[in-house]
C-alpha cells in the first residue's frame, strides 16, 4: 500500500512519534500504520550513515527498554544472513533506494542437532512508499541488495523489544546457530574497531 501523508519527517521527529504511542498500542498493525504515514527524510539520516564494502553496516539511532531503531546501509549486492528477530516484532522502512525481502519457512526443525530444512516462502520488495512487517508467522528472512537495484540503500528497523542475539541459518549446511549482534556505530560514531566509512548525501 502507498504511503498516504507524503510529507517526509526528520528522524528525531520520527522516533519521537514511536514514544508517543503507547505501550499498550505498541503492536505490529498500529507501527505498521504510523511508519507508512510518516516517511523518513533521508538528510536527516547523514549522521548514521556508514558504509563498508566488507559487509552491511548496522548504525544505532535510539535505543530504550521499548523499541531500537537501527540504520542498516547496504552496497550494492551486499546481504543479510538468513536470519530470526528472536519472536521480537521488526519493522523496516527503506528511505534511500530498494530492498528485496525473501521469506523462508523453517521446516523439519531438530533443536537437539540444531539442524533444519528451509523452503522460500513469500518475496516483498520494500522501497520508500512500501515498508514491511517482518510476517511473525514466518519471521525467518533474508533482506538482498540486488545487483540489478544499481544503487546503496538505507533501511530502517524498528525492533520491539530490543535482542542482541539471533539465530542464523545455513541453507547450504542445513543447520542454524545463534550469534551476537553488534552495531557499526552508535549515536552517530564509529564504535572502537569498526572500519566504515560515512556517506556524502
Amino acid at each position: 500500500m502507498a504511503v498516504t501523508n507524503t510529507k517526509a519527517v526528520g528522524i528525531e521527529e520520527f522516533v519521537r512519534g514511536l514514544e508517543e504511542i503507547p505501550a499498550a498500542r505498541f503492536t505490529p498493525e498500529a507501527v505498521y500504520d504510523y511508519i507508512r504515514a510518516h516517511p523518513i527524510a533521508p538528510a536527516s539520516l547523514a549522521p548514521y550513515l556508514y558504509f563498508s564494502p566488507h559487509n552491511y553496516t548496522r548504525n544505532l539511532i535510539h535505543k530504550n527498554d521499548r523499541f531500537e531503531v537501527i540504520a542498516i546501509c547496504w552496497e550494492v549486492e551486499q546481504v543479510s544472513r538468513i536470519h530470526n528477530h528472536r519472536d521480537q516484532h521488526c519493522w523496516m522502512l527503506v528511505p534511500i533506494g530498494k530492498l528485496e525481502n525473501q521469506n523462508y519457512r523453517v521446516c523439519d526443525r531438530n533443536p537437539r542437532e540444531q539442524t533444519c530444512r528451509l523452503e522460500e516462502s513469500t518475496t516483498v520488495l520494500i522501497s520508500p512508499i512500501a515498508p514491511l512487517a517482518v510476517d511473525q508467522d514466518e519471521p525467518v528472512h533474508q533482506v538482498r541488495n540486488r545487483k540489478e537495484y544499481a544503487a546503496r540503500a538505507v533501511s530502517i528497523h524498528v525492533y520491539s523489544r530490543p535482542f542482541n542475539t539471533c539465530e542464523v541459518y545455513s541453507l547450504e549446511h542445513g543447520k542454524y546457530y545463534d550469534v551476537e549482534l553488534s552495531y557499526t556505530s552508535e549515536y552517530g560514531k564509529l564504535c572502537a574497531g569498526e572500519k566504515a566509512t560515512r556517506a556524502e548525501l
